[in-house]
């Protein structure tokens, strides 16, 4: 069973996760942290130096998580059109159950907080050079056509966030993209990495 100091801790995570999405971390002081996760201020500054430091936590555990997952995907050795599905599943997983570090991290993507902007960059180049790796793979097995395949990389995320993006609304058709879009998606996208596959040319 946890320790109090570390269910504390996490409670303070999770709270701020939820303000910084909410509101944004410049709107978000230490004091308002620390009020609505039930603890003194003094509690919250002896687990973190500053709302900065939160953030960065916040960052970095969530890239260690990504990490662990790519690690553990490239250990099963899937086919390749399973890996891709497990990878944009992973994103919607995070919209479900991680709905306030989705919030933020869509806000941090696109105006992100100085001291966070190397960090945020290397999450998401982690994910595009994995997802580069195995189109890689791909084309040597000629199931995926010829392609500059980091630029592919960043094309497929990016369709997934912009579904992501608009699943996090909370409406009729947010619920139909968090429903419909993993499976919908992952079948799209294999449809358009595979297509033209013989007549392709390699790109550099």
């Amino acid at each position: 069973m946890p320790r109090y100091g570390e269910q504390l801790e996490r409670r303070i995570l999770n709270t701020a996760e939820r303000l910084f999405a909410q509101d944004g971390v410049a709107a978000t002081g230490m004091r308002a942290i620390a009020q609505s996760a039930r603890a003194s201020i003094g509690a919250v500054y002896h687990h973190f130096k500053s709302k900065e430091d939160i953030l960065e936590t916040i960052v970095r555990q969530e890239l260690e998580e990504r990490q662990h997952f790519l690690e553990e995907l490239r250990e099963q050795g899937l086919p390749l059109e399973t890996q891709i599905e497990q990878i944009v599943q992973m994103h919607f997983t995070l919209l479900q159950e991680r709905s306030d570090a989705a919030r933020l991290f869509f806000r941090e993507r696109f105006d992100p907080h100085p001291a966070l902007q190397t960090k945020i960059q290397a999450l998401y180049d982690e994910v595009a050079n994995y997802v580069a790796e195995i189109l890689e793979k791909g084309i040597a097995a000629g199931e995926v056509r010829p392609c500059h395949t980091l630029l592919m990389a960043y094309a497929v995320l990016g369709m997934v966030e912009s579904v992501s993006l608009r699943a996090l609304n909370g409406d009729e058709t947010a619920a139909l993209f968090t429903k419909e879009g993993p499976t919908e998606l992952s079948k799209s996208l294999w449809f358009w990495l595979r297509s033209g596959q013989k007549k392709g040319s390699a790109h550099a």
